[in-house]
């Protein structure tokens, strides 16, 4: 099962990363074709082509936690049972093809965290690992980690903004929109209005006092939603439904 925790106690390494990642790329590291990182037939081994190269590196010859996931429900919660069938598998030193022992709607790669990693996807209980690569190999696969990417941005947007928007945080920027974009790169942008959306690709957030909306939109136009108002939690996201204040930045 994957499992990710995305704790307030680590937002100053949020400030450290590259500003030109998006806001759910740090934690979940998904690739395709475009990438040069290619499901082979039968959808049970990736192939990591020239352009690789240097994410290859990354996790060349490493112990790795490898294996891939069926996504088995249609109602927004899915079942990740059976991820990382392998954990003992060591990455092929030579770039190329890497197996995994298993087929489903995406595969993934995960190695031993590093002491200078930030935060990043682990694996069930296994803390000190961090997921690498993450691949879809179905329509399934990717509507799932499509989903997976907005519920982490609309979780980490609902923790840091107030936090970064505060004028007398000690953050760079003359603006709020230039202090959240400090912490969460510029893939943020400000909203009108709180039913406002954002671009495509974009989180949007809007904040008046302590009433705050994220809003992301899917890759078939899907808004959704994140909101404090008054004091009263609301959302359209299955994954955040249910949570307190206290709870927002964590998905399990």
């Amino acid at each position: 099962m994957l499992r990710w925790s995305l704790l307030a106690s680590l937002l100053a390494l949020l400030v450290a990363s590259p500003v030109h990642a998006s806001v759910a790329e740090r934690y979940l590291p998904i690739y395709d074709a475009s990438d040069d990182v290619h499901v082979r037939a039968g959808g049970d081994s990736l192939r990591f082509g020239p352009k690789a190269a240097k994410l290859y590196k990354t996790i060349a010859g490493k112990r790795a936690y490898v294996g891939c996931a069926e996504v088995s429900s249609d109602d927004g919660r899915f079942d990740r049972d059976g991820f990382m069938a392998h954990p003992s598998y060591r990455i092929p030193k030579r770039r190329g093809v890497v197996l995994m022992w298993t087929s489903g709607d995406y595969c993934a790669i995960a190695t031993k965290r590093g002491k200078a990693d930030g935060p990043c996807l682990s694996v069930s209980d296994e803390k000190d690992v961090c997921v690498r690569v993450i691949v879809a190999t179905s329509d399934k696969g990717r509507a799932f980690l499509d989903q997976r990417s907005r519920s982490i941005e609309l979780s980490v947007a609902m923790t840091v903004v107030p936090i970064a928007a505060d004028p007398n945080a000690r953050i760079p920027g003359a603006t709020r929109l230039e202090r959240v974009q400090a912490f969460l790169g510029l893939d943020v942008v400000e909203l009108a209005t709180p039913e406002d959306s954002p671009p495509a690709g974009k989180v949007g957030y809007w904040l008046e006092g302590v009433n705050l909306t994220a809003v992301v939109l899917l890759a078939d136009g899907t808004r959704r939603f994140a909101r404090f108002q008054d004091g009263v939690f609301s959302t359209n996201d299955l994954d955040l439904a249910g949570l307190d204040r206290d709870e927002i930045f964590e998905l399990v």
